[in-house]
Parts: structure tokens; C-alpha cells; sequence
């Protein structure tokens, strides 16, 4: 008997099913799953910033900001990071560039704790603080662009 070999499309279609698994270790994600775990990264990194902003707004209160702190900085800074966060929560695929402006804000509260801040408290908090929002706000961004480019770019 006469062993029958599979037709080239047959093999092609095994091969692409087999497909190599993520490096995660599942298998390949769909186009909506990718968009969706976009979306979800996204929103988890949108409102951690929101609650970086938050926290620095009530920062200095809560820390004990000496007299010659600027705590207007961190209130002001702490509310834009915090409203740009909630708009970005709100349109998480389409808000890229939102996310752009925060991590700006987050690199400004970065350079604060050298420029502007005089007792260590406010310094660690602005130093640590415009860490977090800058990368936050960087991730935000990329996870954005992801879930909002077209099937042809992904």
C-alpha cells in the first residue's frame, strides 16, 4: 500500500497551526486579545499614575514639608498628573499622546526634588514620585500606540 503524503496547502495550514508558542508560554495571541491586553495595560498603568497624583497632592501635608518647600509644586503637578490619569482612564486606546504629556510632568517632578525642593522628605518623594510617573506614563503610552495601530502594523 501506497502511503499518502499531505498536499503542500495541507502542510502549510499544520505548520501555521503549529505555530511557535509566545514567550509567555501561550499560544499566539488574537488581533482583539493583543487590543485588549493593550487596553488593560493601559488602564493598570493610567491609575497608578492617578494615585501618584493624588498622592502628591496631599504629599505634603501628609509628610511634613518643611516652611521652605514649594508645596504649591507638588499640588499643582500632583492635580495635572492626576487629571491627565482620569482622561487617559477614560479613552485608555486613543490617549497616547495624554500619556506623553504625563510622563513630561513626571520628569518636571523628577527635576524639582534637585531644583526646587530644600529638606530630604520632599526631595525623596519628589525624586521617587517623578520616577514612578514618568515610567508609568511611558508604558501607558506604548500600550496605547499598541492597541491603536492597524492590523498592518502589528
Amino acid at each position: 500500500m501506497a502511503r499518502r503524503t499531505a498536499t503542500p496547502v495541507a502542510e502549510e495550514r499544520f505548520v501555521r497551526e503549529r505555530e511557535p508558542l509566545r514567550a509567555t508560554g501561550g499560544p499566539p495571541m488574537s488581533a482583539p486579545a493583543a487590543r485588549r491586553s493593550a487596553r488593560e495595560d493601559a488602564l493598570t498603568a493610567s491609575g497608578l499614575n492617578l494615585l501618584a497624583g493624588i498622592w502628591l497632592i496631599i504629599a505634603p501635608w501628609v509628610l511634613g514639608y518643611s516652611g521652605a518647600d514649594p508645596k504649591w509644586n507638588d499640588v499643582v503637578f500632583g492635580a495635572l498628573i492626576g487629571i491627565l490619569a482620569l482622561v487617559r482612564i477614560s479613552r485608555p486606546v486613543r490617549g497616547a499622546g495624554l500619556s506623553l504629556v504625563n510622563a513630561l510632568f513626571g520628569a518636571w517632578v523628577f527635576v524639582a526634588a534637585f531644583v526646587i525642593d530644600s529638606s530630604s522628605t520632599a526631595f525623596w518623594n519628589d525624586f521617587i514620585l517623578g520616577i514612578v510617573v514618568f515610567v508609568l506614563a511611558m508604558l501607558s503610552a506604548s500600550a496605547g500606540d499598541e492597541a491603536a495601530a492597524p492590523r498592518w502594523r502589528r
